[in-house]
This record gives C-alpha cells, sequence and structure tokens, in this order.
C-alpha cells in the first residue's frame, strides 16, 4: 500500500493506465544495479530514482574530471577530483530522499561481480566498455538475472535488453570485440545523444517490474532485439537476434562457475 505522501510524490505516474497504484508498489519494491555512473547512467539512475524504484546501486570508480560536466548531468563543478558514486549518490538522496541509494566506489570485474549483483532485481550495463558488458552478461546467466546494456559513440548509441530465457549479449555478438576496439578512448560525446539513450535503458528497467509477470515481456521491451539509435537523424533502427543454443555464456553446453 501507498501511504499520502506516496500518492502525492508519484501522482502523475500512477495516472498511467499501466501503472496505477499497483503498479507504483512494483517499483517502491524493487532495486536495481547500474555499473558506470557517466553519461548513461547518470540519466539512468536519475529517472529510476525519480520514479520510485525503491533501491539503487551505483559502482563506478572514476572522479569527476572538468569535460565530464558536458555531457554528465548529475555533476556540478564542486564535485570536480570527487568520485562520481559519492556525489551520484549525494544527488540522488536529495532529489528522491525515499529511495535508498547505496554506492560501491570500486573497480567492477570478475572478481566482484557476482558479489555486487546478487542482491539486485535488475542490472544496468551503461559502463560503455565491451570487456565490461560481457562480464555483466556472464554474471547475469549465472544469477538468472535481467540486464540491460547501452553504449554510444559520438551520435549513435545502441541499447538492447536481455532476460534468461532470451538471446544474450554473447549470442548476439558472439564474443568480445578485438582489445583494441575496446581500450578507453577519447572521442566526441553528445550529451544530448547519451541522454536519449539513457533514458530508453531507464525505460526498459522500468516496463520489466511493470510487465515482468504478464507473460508478453516481448511486447515491452527489447528482447532478441538491438536498437540502434541515431540522434542526429532522430531514427531508432531495430535489429532481430536470435538466442543461441551453442552460445558459449547461455548455450546448452556452457561452462558454469
Amino acid at each position: 500500500m501507498l501511504d499520502d505522501r506516496q500518492k502525492e510524490r508519484h501522482a502523475r505516474g500512477i495516472l498511467l493506465p499501466d501503472v496505477g497504484e499497483e503498479g507504483q508498489v512494483k517499483l517502491l519494491n524493487a532495486s536495481a544495479l547500474v555499473v558506470g555512473i557517466g553519461a548513461i547512467g547518470s540519466v539512468v539512475s536519475t529517472y529510476l530514482s525519480a520514479v520510485g524504484v525503491g533501491r539503487i546501486g551505483l559502482v563506478d570508480f572514476d572522479t569527476i574530471d572538468m569535460d565530464d560536466l558536458q555531457h554528465q548531468m548529475l555533476y556540478e563543478m564542486p564535485y570536480l577530483n570527487r568520485p562520481k558514486v559519492r556525489c551520484a549518490q549525494e544527488r540522488l538522496e536529495k532529489m528522491s530522499p525515499n529511495t535508498k541509494i547505496e554506492g560501491y566506489f570500486e573497480v567492477f570485474g570478475v572478481k566482484n561481480a557476482l558479489a555486487l549483483m546478487k542482491n539486485y532485481d535488475f542490472i544496468i550495463d551503461a559502463s560503455n566498455d565491451f570487456k565490461t558488458a560481457f562480464i555483466i552478461n556472464q554474471a547475469c546467466v549465472l544469477l538468472k538475472k535481467p540486464f540491460s546494456s547501452a553504449s554510444y559513440f559520438e551520435y549513435l548509441g545502441q541499447v538492447l535488453s536481455f532476460v534468461p530465457q532470451s538471446a544474450c549479449l554473447a549470442c548476439t555478438f558472439g564474443k568480445i570485440p578485438p582489445q583494441e576496439l575496446h581500450e578507453h578512448f577519447r572521442s566526441g560525446v553528445s550529451g544530448f545523444s547519451t541522454g536519449i539513450l539513457g533514458s530508453i535503458q531507464a525505460g526498459e528497467v522500468i516496463k520489466y517490474f511493470l510487465h515482468k509477470d504478464s507473460g508478453n515481456l516481448n511486447e515491452h521491451m527489447l528482447l532478441d532485439t538491438i536498437a540502434l539509435v541515431d540522434s542526429q537523424k532522430l531514427s531508432i533502427t531495430k535489429i532481430t537476434t536470435h538466442k543461441n543454443p551453442n552460445c558459449p555464456a547461455c548455450g546448452q553446453n556452457a561452462r558454469r562457475k
């Protein structure tokens, strides 16, 4: 049940036909982990906290640089050189005091992925890093957890979502691209482009929580689908993917450890 303050805070969302008070309770009882609190992650975490997701975890080991302020909207000048996780936690707690924000100022990797992810209902890859995305994918397969992955380059981006029954990241891309393609490099970043991607990804999370028991998640989410976003042309192209029975991550003969 929602109390009067919660009803007032989320009144406009409750008016949506697929939300109502029942849907808002689902969001309040849900939890999500955001890996990477940069251009995309700062948008995703802002929308999820505003909509009332009850508990949000933030993972990042980066600090705020001057050029982050151009496209990472959670951060301000006084936050320069401070950990992104701490600053994001501070901002989100002020904006949405009823959402529990949990920060993890540590490098996300193979050694801590399962421990960080196991207590959250939905995992969000906002790292813009192939290696991290594939670690999250493998951990989600092992934990049987849903997740969404978004990445960008200049004005282009893509969003994909996965549940245990759908094609996973390795089904879609086969294996991690060559190292030189996912080394950290400097490129132009469009704040409105990453804002679009983060908004789409937040929508995927919200729709999962609202419709996960409906039996028709494919009608609501980007499952078995890659959404390619071109923010200059304002176009979204959807490419269908398929679950691979021989996938090295989720296939019948995949190693489970």
